[in-house]
């Protein structure tokens, strides 16, 4: 059976997505992890990760090299979830071209402008601030689209499909716009 799609439901989506909890647990790990232990940390975070996607991340220059050769600290770690997050969207080149002016030398952490810990915990408390926003903005693009269905005649036993099909074609739509203005934000400020 389809679930009906409402506002309180609409809005019950939205705050699983707000609440969801993207911060990576690193409090108590050592800073020397392996590439083995590193994968074996982020699946018990039920993120997936493999050796091979991590050696092409430092090789693509998104993620710096391990330190020694072999071992990854807290650092690696926070970009690492970082670069799951963005990846859902946004190329590697992307990805590295943004963080790009923040890393004065990308082989290492030590001279980055913005600390890697304060870039991570700046990027969660912008992202639940804009989903808060965005939440907010909800219920009045579902009366837009519900009216809109009205004004085109939609049968009620159809509106529940129509709905929820004309809500993500909104957000999709919202989405491209997003990705179009962050490219022209790399491509104006950060891309000189």
């Amino acid at each position: 059976m389809v679930k009906d799609m409402g506002k309180e439901s609409l809005l019950e989506l939205a705050n699983s997505i707000i609440e969801k909890d993207d911060q990576v647990k690193i409090a108590t790990l050592s800073d020397e992890l392996t590439i083995s232990q590193v994968v074996k940390f982020f699946e018990k975070q039920g993120r997936s990760f493999t050796k091979t996607m991590i050696q092409n991340y430092i090789r693509v220059g998104v993620l710096p090299p391990p330190v020694d050769k072999r071992y990854y600290t807290r650092n690696h770690l926070i970009l690492l979830t970082l670069i799951d997050n963005l990846k859902s969207i946004y190329s590697l080149d992307e990805i590295k071209t943004v963080l790009e002016p923040i890393r004065n030398d990308p082989s290492i952490f030590e001279d980055d402008i913005i600390k890697t810990t304060d870039v991570y915990n700046n990027y969660l408390a912008v992202r639940k601030e804009t989903l808060g926003k965005w939440k907010e903005s909800l219920p009045d693009i579902f009366d837009k689209i519900t009216g809109l269905l009205d004004k085109d005649g939609i049968r009620e036993d159809e509106k529940n499909v129509a709905s929820a099909f004309m809500l993500a074609l909104a957000i999709m739509a919202e989405t491209i716009a997003l990705k179009d203005l962050t490219k022209e934000i790399i491509h104006e400020y950060i891309q000189m």
